[in-house]
């Protein structure tokens, strides 16, 4: 049996805190709560490497993401912080079900800037899921 962490388990006061609350708000199909792990000047980077800028362009991507309430698992990350601001790279495995109920598998390098705010919590400034993958023809 798999127990899922409620939304307070996770220290967003860390980096490794917020990217687990956010893989977990994911997976439970959590737009709103998805959404509120980005700064209002942040920046989603698709895999075709469009960037999405502003909430009213990241909800778009965050409401694609969560109908396929994804699994995402990743192996050891690398963060580099300096003040507040930290850059998270790591390689991660996704797995879910399409709308239609078919299987999804995908993987990749992530490649993000977080930025802390007065509150202490670590938000998405560029959340780049794809690295490098996006200069790839």
């Amino acid at each position: 049996m798999t127990i899922q962490k409620t939304m307070e388990e996770f220290d967003r006061k860390t980096p490794a805190g917020t990217v687990g609350y956010f893989r977990n708000c994911l997976k439970s199909g959590n737009v709103e709560d998805a959404l509120g792990c980005f700064d209002s000047q942040g920046i989603y980077i698709d895999r075709s490497g469009k960037e999405m800028k502003g909430l009213p362009q990241i909800e778009i991507a965050m409401k694609s993401l969560c109908m396929l309430r994804p699994s995402i698992v990743g192996a050891a990350a690398h963060v580099s912080i300096i003040g507040d601001l930290a850059m998270w790279l790591d390689k991660w495995t996704m797995t879910g079900k399409t709308p239609d109920g078919d299987p999804i598998e995908m993987n990749g390098h992530t490649s993000c800037i977080l930025k802390r705010n007065d509150a202490g919590l670590w938000l998405w400034l560029v959340d780049n899921p794809f690295g490098a993958a996006i200069l790839e023809d």
